[in-house]
């Protein structure tokens, strides 16, 4: 898979199919535009999927519910996912797993996780009752005080209390104790957020201290006050999110804000007072573009989650296209250089950056599928160790308009020296919908006492318009990276385009 470094002068082909972003210093006098759309998934299958180790079903052919990294006691971290009618646990990151509870679910749905001072907690969308578990070898998971406890879709722990939220009693309703007291708390301190009675709350986040509650068509933000009530609510924007999208992400010169998917199948950020649209390039077609958000199936929007990579530093959102009524793409969204791009194939459930694997393990992006499988993400271009074509189309290059032919000379890519195998580089000229046979083989030879290599291929064509396209097939977890891309160009005059 393409990546990139982010430097001033250079393009950045971070993570796949990205609209670059207009710095390519060709000419001293002409630099081209390009086209601000657009992407195109290509041909990939299953794309960016772990070796063979992490590739553990769980139960034959069950969908997986969730999945959440929790660090317990005595230097534990398990790897927690819930698949079929069960939760299961791995202290290895996925290698293996056992069973901490079964039987739980009445009707399959999805899970949602949460930490509270030493316990797991585990809500569920078909409101069965919540469970806690404290992370000890052996033990199963309870029932959170199986006689006063509601059941509840969602939980956050907020300054020092456990809030059970969307509840079997009341959609709007927050219930709440002492997280000291959870299991034994007969929680009957609670209250509702007033909205319209369709209204539900879909999920939340704290930014700067404070809880953002999020429903179907609000935003609300909580503080906590003490006394009696111990908590103050007010209403802060008319719009809400979709379910496990709502995620922070650390934006440059603005710190950390909220980014979530909203049911008008829009990307937004949020820090906590003002809010804008990200997705604005993304969200139609044009034409010229495979998928887009306007392609996002609106009956499916429930299954949309998202998790931020803490690793490549980017917000990834898994949804459902055409009439699919479960994930099939993954939108990146890439704040260092405000760009998007897609993976295709995306069979995930649910997602997370998880540090379970022992003392020396790094933070790894894993994903549980809907046939009960884990798998590690960012591993490379290979799934099982077998090799995956990954594709990266370029935006649409012209220089000062579409409009006005030009004579193309040459196009240099500058390559990581770790790169390796075979990239294959084809292009089209004019609005083309097709790529020509390879142009050229590019290959990895002699890097010694090299920064960069660079690789610089003839363009003989008058043209209006240009488009290249980049694919390997190398069986190796990073066969190449692109650091910087220069087209060059001039202008002939108006000309078809």
């Amino acid at each position: 898979m393409l990546r990139g470094t982010r430097q001033a002068g250079g393009s950045d082909l971070s993570g796949g199919l990205v609209t670059l972003p207009n710095f390519f210093n060709l000419e001293a006098t002409q630099s081209p535009n390009c086209m601000n759309v657009v992407f195109n998934p290509g041909g990939s299958v299953e794309k960016r999927l772990g070796s063979s180790t992490m590739n553990t079903t769980l139960l034959s052919s069950t969908a997986g519910w969730g999945v959440f990294d929790f660090g317990a006691g005595g230097n534990l971290r398990w790897l927690v996912v819930a698949a079929g009618s069960g939760i299961f646990a791995s202290s290895n990151r996925g290698v293996s797993f056992v069973s901490i509870a079964t039987g739980n679910f009445s009707v399959q749905n999805y899970v949602n996780f949460e930490r509270s001072k030493p316990y797991l907690i585990a809500t569920m969308d078909s409101l069965n009752q919540v469970l806690f578990w404290a992370g000890s070898v052996g033990t199963f998971m309870s029932a959170l005080a199986v006689s006063s406890a509601p059941s509840a879709r969602f939980a956050v722990d907020f300054q020092g209390f456990l809030l059970l939220m969307n509840t079997n009693l009341n959609k709007r309703r927050i219930v709440y104790a002492d997280n000291n007291l959870i299991t034994t708390d007969p929680w009957n301190n609670n209250f509702d957020l007033p909205s319209s009675f369709d209204d539900e709350i879909t999920g939340t986040a704290i930014l700067n201290k404070r809880l953002y509650v999020f429903t179907k068509y609000k935003i609300f933000r909580i503080s906590y006050v003490g006394g009696n009530p111990d908590f103050a609510y007010q209403d802060v924007k008319d719009w809400g999110a979709v379910p496990r999208t709502i995620k922070k992400v650390t934006l440059p010169e603005v710190g950390e804000v909220i980014i979530c998917l909203s049911w008008d199948k829009t990307v937004r950020i949020f820090d906590g007072t003002e809010d804008e649209i990200l997705s604005g390039n993304i969200e139609d077609s044009g034409g010229m573009a495979d998928v887009s958000l306007e392609d996002v199936n609106d009956n499916a929007l429930a299954t949309a989650f998202a998790e931020t990579d803490t690793n490549q530093q980017t917000y990834k959102l898994w949804l459902a296209m055409g009439t699919s009524s479960q994930t099939t793409h993954c939108f990146v969204y890439d704040p260092l250089n405000s760009a998007f791009y897609p993976f295709d194939n995306q069979i995930f459930h649910g997602a997370v950056m998880a540090e379970s694997g022992g003392a020396a393990a790094r933070r790894e992006l894993m994903g549980v599928r809907r046939t009960g499988q884990v798998h590690l993400i960012n591993s490379g271009n290979t799934d099982a160790g077998t090799a995956i074509r990954d594709y990266y189309q370029s935006p649409i290059y012209f220089g000062k308009t579409p409009r006005v032919a030009s004579k193309t000379q040459q196009i240099t890519l500058y390559f990581s020296t770790t790169s390796s195998g075979n990239v294959f580089f084809e292009d089209r000229v004019n609005f083309s919908n097709t790529f020509a046979p390879p142009r050229a083989v590019i290959s990895f030879a002699d890097t010694a006492g090299k920064l960069q290599l660079v690789k610089t291929i003839d363009l003989p064509f008058t043209i209006n318009t240009y488009q290249f396209q980049l694919s390997s097939s190398a069986s190796t977890a990073d066969p190449y990276r692109v650091n910087r891309v220069d087209y060059e160009l001039s202008d002939l005059g108006i000309g078809k385009a």
